[in-house]
């Protein structure tokens, strides 16, 4: 009997060893995660509003006929050719001319420049006179007077004169020409042409009341079109209504857009990012590097071959980058792929 429990005894030694063994084998042979790391740098972050509206141009006019004439459509001295839709127009160019013999008989241009010549003539005359006693200062009031109504007769005779011509008033591209055939008589009060300038453009954007202490004038704006994505342009926010709209609960603003290249089209959908925070040379992570446990945010650094989990503290963000104010520094390497699966002291290997 003794050698039966002798027995016993030893088995049950032995089967204890071999569980105690399989145990620290176990613990000893955890799996390790693979992960890659990266450095943790500074940069600067900014936080947007976004807005979207119609693009239009600063500047947009339509010119008519002030007077009857024989239309002429003008060369184009860059082309070479009669202006047409997109030709880009000098400030002070003639697009079209409009000639009418009636019309230049009744303004008698050159005879009013006579007038004035005359009139001036005479007028020094009297003042001649005057100096050596032949004449009164009544008589060379009379001729100044003389003269200035001749100048005056003048300078309407040319602005009626002008009126012959459709004038660029500012440098702009054509949008519209409504066509005429050369030579036919058009009467006062027909669209010649429409001209835009949309080197400057503006966007009128409503915004939520919700932003409206997080906006202010002067702020920079990035404008982006779905059309031309590469591009950014710069842009200001100019305006801003002090009142709310009472049906819609929002208030209205303008952002002015610097468009050189004319890249962007009036009428075109934008879409405006307006700068409303932004923070130089922070300590800053891509927001997906960060994994959210228990209400804390999360990220992963490693000691020897262990992850070591951090909590921290976030501030300013925009759509990729978010600023560490807490938990981290410049030059800490943190986990960046990988950390999914990892749990605090989970062994880790480092990738290259």
């Amino acid at each position: 009997m003794k050698h039966l429990f002798k027995t016993i005894g030893i088995c049950c030694a032995g089967a204890l060893m071999v569980s105690c063994g399989n145990s620290g084998y176990s613990s000893s042979s955890e799996t390790a995660t693979p992960v890659y790391l990266t450095e943790v740098g500074t940069r600067t972050i900014e936080e947007f509003i976004t807005t979207t509206g119609t693009a239009k141009a600063a500047k947009n006019i339509e010119l008519s006929s002030e007077t009857e004439g024989a239309y002429y459509l003008q060369t184009n001295p860059k082309t070479g050719k009669p202006y047409q839709l997109g030709d880009m127009v000098e400030e002070g160019a003639v697009i079209i001319r409009l000639e009418s013999k009636s019309v230049e008989n009744d303004i008698a241009i050159e005879s009013k420049k006579l007038q004035v010549e005359i009139a001036k003539k005479e007028l020094e005359g009297q003042r001649s006179l005057l100096e050596k006693g032949g004449a009164t200062e009544l008589d060379v009031n009379n001729a100044e007077n003389t003269y200035l109504n001749a100048q005056t007769s003048l300078e309407n005779a040319e602005i009626s004169l002008s009126k012959m011509s459709i004038t660029a008033p500012f440098k702009g591209v054509i949008t519209s020409l409504p066509y005429f055939t050369q030579g036919v008589n058009v009467t006062s009060g027909n669209v010649m042409v429409q001209l835009m300038d949309f080197s400057t453009m503006y966007l009128e954007a409503q915004f939520p009341e919700s932003n409206m202490e997080s906006l202010k004038v002067g702020q920079d704006v990035y404008v982006t079109n779905y059309n031309i994505k590469s591009d950014t342009l710069h842009a200001e926010l100019t305006q801003l209504s002090p009142a709310i709209d009472e049906t819609t609960r929002t208030f209205k603003g303008f952002i002015k857009i610097d468009n050189p290249e004319m890249l962007l089209r009036p009428g075109m959908f934008a879409k405006a990012d307006i700068i409303s925070k932004r923070q130089e040379n922070v300590v800053a992570i891509r927001k997906d590097y960060i994994t959210k446990r228990g209400g804390k945010q999360i990220v992963f650094t490693v000691e020897r071959t262990n992850a070591v989990e951090n909590v921290i503290e976030t501030g300013v963000s925009d759509e990729r980058w978010i600023e560490v104010v807490k938990g981290l520094s410049d030059g800490d390497k943190i986990v960046k792929s990988g950390f999914e699966w990892l749990r605090n002291r989970s062994k880790v290997k480092v990738m290259q």
